[in-house]
């Protein structure tokens, strides 16, 4: 009987403090009601009980809502029947087996050997007893004997998964016509009053936000690091000091790769590695045919193409087993065949090089140039604050000090402007405040970005307001005429959808190329509902017409299914990975009805105590 678990060790490892099967949660309980007073028990299943304590152990004391709670309690109901069921079938494990099992738990051992010491350490850590455990990992035992034929005795027939698999892979042509709102647009008008009467009822809609235009000045490091400036004899110090690091010696390397994954079956690998050994041969006896070689063999895609050119690489860039050898390498020089993960190289060293002062020079000056804004933006900041502030009325002082530009926005609302910098929810705090906006003093000095710093002051502010009907009128003309068109479309898409599948000649625009769908990859603009109806239709009755509103364009799209294309062949992988979903599905199925037989057959009764108060 537990050679089944014994084949299923992933299934049976359990882990201290978690003893549990996962069972069917979600269906809920609509009688789990509060109530104020009663027994401790929320829950009895054939006389045994279920308590908050049993509750608070399934979800390891972690915080549940009272909705989650019903759910939580069904889920251990479950476990409880096919406990109880699982004792009247005798499938409870014997002592001897349940030692077998619990020497198996790597919880428990030390160097792959059962520890007695570390399992009463880690029953002690956990705070259980050893008999309490022991009957925690027995019932678990026993009610997987009950699940397991249910999850692992489902199979689908051959029959039903090639029927299955010939619809998920089965296409259907179709020919696509799209009725566009604009293209009603002539046969709608709009009135004046109608324009008024939108205008009356949709003061809120049309009431434009508060706005401000506002002056503003930039003190960052980026600005401040184009005003320093570097001598030669800086750089030179420079590069004498971080030597090492910046004029490491770089290789360019090419490689023919041949693939076997570390994960390959031996036979795989063999093979790939005599392969690669016989490619060796040929590039030895011809190195001047090596980017050929690489072009027609190598299974890199990255470099294949470049005759397996890798650019040039510093040590450590690449897989060790790589670097080493091609940092071995003389320059000209070809390896012998090297083992990766990956699979089996031959590498071919081109050239070595290392960078000099002249190679290097511009990444020094940018770097000496940046660190030297650092250190001026770190004593200038607290400056430029002190002088926006001193000096609020204008922010030509501060941009004179530090020699920075007063630049001008457009115009800016509480969420958002046109000037990137200034779209910083705490900017727009300061601008909008009373300070800036009424006393028409600077900002303080928001920093918006790291490194940069921005004080704004407003010149020009617009409150909140209607515009005038003759401003707006153009736009809620046109808003009208699109909903008016829309409805036009949406009402003859119907009626030519009505008059198609009716075999009625209809004037319907069909595109020139057409498309194929299926149901397992779909296409974007195909709703998952009308993708389905393309699928209904039998093959022996195409044409068919499915059609509605068109969620892309805004219009009215009609489909012609036109023909039913073959289903298409799939891979063994693919096939298996389908029956073991399906197999799964049939398996969950049927565990779900065997416990719903369980409960129709128990005495089962439900009381659930008042949530704690909060404390």
């Amino acid at each position: 009987m537990f050679d089944l678990v014994q084949k299923n060790k992933t299934a049976v490892q359990l882990l201290l403090g978690l003893v549990s099967l996962g069972l069917v949660v979600g269906f809920g309980l609509s009688s789990y009601t509060a109530m104020e007073s009663g027994p401790n028990w929320l829950a009895k299943v054939g006389g045994k009980s279920i308590t908050e304590a049993d509750i608070d152990a399934a979800t390891r004391g972690q915080a549940i809502s009272d909705d989650q709670k019903p759910e939580v309690l069904r889920s251990l109901i479950r476990r409880q029947l096919m406990l109880n069921q699982a004792t009247d079938l005798r499938l409870t494990p014997s002592a001897a087996q349940l030692r077998e099992v619990i020497s198996t738990i790597p919880a428990f051992q030390d160097n792959g050997q059962f520890s007695p010491a570390r399992y009463q350490e880690m029953l002690a850590a956990s705070q259980k007893t050893p008999a309490s455990f022991q009957q925690e990992v027995s019932s678990d035992l026993a009610a997987r004997q009950l699940v397991l034929p249910f999850v692992q005795g489902s199979i689908s027939s051959r029959t039903s998964l090639d029927h299955l698999i010939a619809l998920m892979t089965e296409k259907r042509e179709v020919a696509v016509a799209v009725l566009k709102p604009q293209d009603y647009l002539s046969q709608v008008s709009v009135s004046d009053a109608e324009v008024k009467q939108y205008y009356d009822q949709h003061q809120a809609d049309l009431k434009a936000p508060e706005m401000v235009k506002v002056e503003y000045v930039v003190l960052s490091k980026a600005q401040l690091a184009e005003q320093q400036t570097v001598s030669d004899e800086e750089v030179q110090k420079y590069f004498d000091a971080h030597k090492a690091d910046l004029a490491k010696e770089e290789r360019e390397a090419s490689h023919i790769l041949i693939q076997a994954p570390k994960t390959a079956a031996p036979a795989e690998r063999e093979a790939a590695k005599a392969k690669a050994e016989a490619l060796l041969k040929e590039v030895k006896a011809n190195p001047s045919r090596f980017a050929e070689l690489a072009k027609a063999n190598s299974q890199d895609p990255g470099s294949k193409d470049k005759g397996g050119d890798l650019g040039w690489n510093a040590r450590g860039a690449m897989v060790k087993p790589f670097d080493d050898t091609v940092f071995s390498l003389k320059a000209g020089e070809i390896s012998n065949v090297v083992e990766t993960d990956f699979g089996y190289h031959i590498i071919k060293l081109d050239a070595v090089r290392t960078k000099a002062l002249a190679d290097l020079k511009p990444e020094i000056v940018e770097k000496l140039k940046t660190d030297k804004a650092q250190s001026a933006y770190q004593a200038q900041a607290d400056k430029f604050n002190e002088v926006v502030y001193q000096q609020a009325d204008s922010l030509k002082p501060a941009a004179d000090q530090f020699k920075l530009q007063v630049q001008q926005s457009g115009w800016v609302t509480r969420k958002g402007a046109q000037d990137a910098v200034l779209n910083n929810p705490k900017l727009s705090d300061a601008i909008f405040g009373d300070d800036v906006l009424n006393k028409k003093h600077n900002s303080e000095a928001v920093e918006v970005s790291p490194g940069t710093l921005v004080s704004a002051r407003v010149i020009e502010h617009k409150a909140a307001e209607v515009p005038p009907l003759a401003t707006v009128a153009p736009d809620i003309q046109n808003r009208l005429k699109n909903d008016k068109a829309a409805k036009l479309v949406a009402a003859d898409g119907a009626k030519k959808l009505a008059a198609l599948q009716k075999g009625e000649n209809v004037n319907v625009a069909w595109d020139a190329q057409t498309k194929e769908v299926s149901r397992v990859n779909g296409d974007p603009s195909i709703s998952r509902d009308r993708l389905t109806a393309i699928f209904a239709p039998q093959a022996n009755k195409l044409p068919a017409y499915v059609g509605g509103d068109d969620p892309v364009q805004g219009g009215y799209v009609l489909y012609k299914v036109n023909k039913v294309l073959p289903a298409q062949a799939i891979s063994p992988e693919m096939r298996q990975q389908i029956a073991r979903s399906v197999d799964g599905v049939y398996g969950d199925a049927a565990l779900n009805n065997y416990l719903n037989s369980l409960e129709k057959g128990a005495k089962i009764e439900v009381r659930a105590t008042k949530p704690k108060d909060p404390q």
